[in-house]
């Protein structure tokens, strides 16, 4: 009898697709890598949300398999590729217009969204060597870095860039209401 146990395991083992790959997938409320199974056993690639700058992080569910045509989803082709993506702070950049000879900012600011991984926020903005219309392509309404690295290395193009640093943030904050505080006293 555990010799027949022992053939059956190896016989179940002989079956099983080792060349399943692990992805994120989206489970309940959570987002956990596990091994690709089921339907998407056959799985090469892996899919989860897009991320832009103007939408942020859409609400596609992470899991196996490709994208197809969904247009709210990103694949990649390594194992566990599909890291969770957490919302970050949004912030503002200038865009820039033509106007007559020369681009202008807008007077209204484009709010940009950001991803919690992110260590900088990225505006892009005409470059120094930017003189004519067909010279810069606004990305994104300003947000993010240049769309056309030619223009960024013809300096067309040009990026800023911020820190994202809470503990900065949280210190602008603190020091007056301490300073209040201390006034009450």
């Amino acid at each position: 009898m555990k010799l027949f146990t022992f053939l059956a395991l190896i016989g179940m083992l002989a079956f099983v697709n080792c060349d399943a790959i692990k992805c994120f997938q989206t489970v309940g409320d959570k987002v956990e890598d596990k091994l690709c199974a089921g339907d998407d056993v056959d799985a090469t690639k892996c899919k989860g949300p897009e991320f832009t700058y103007a939408a942020g992080i859409t609400s596609y569910d992470y899991g196996c398999g490709e994208c197809g045509a969904d247009a709210d989803c990103e694949e990649c082709a390594t194992a566990s590729c599909n890291v969770e993506k957490v919302a970050g702070d949004d912030f503002e950049c200038a865009n820039y217009e033509w106007k007559t000879d020369e681009f202008v900012a807008n007077a209204a600011m484009t709010t940009c969204k950001s991803k919690a991984s992110m260590t900088e926020h990225v505006c892009n903005k005409p470059g120094t060597a930017a003189a004519l219309e067909a010279d810069f392509t606004a990305a994104n309404a300003g947000c993010g870095p240049c769309s056309v690295a030619q223009e960024k290395t013809d300096k067309k193009c040009a990026e800023t860039s911020t820190e994202v640093n809470s503990a900065v943030s949280m210190t602008a904050l603190l020091l007056p209401l301490i300073a209040a505080i201390y006034a009450l006293f």
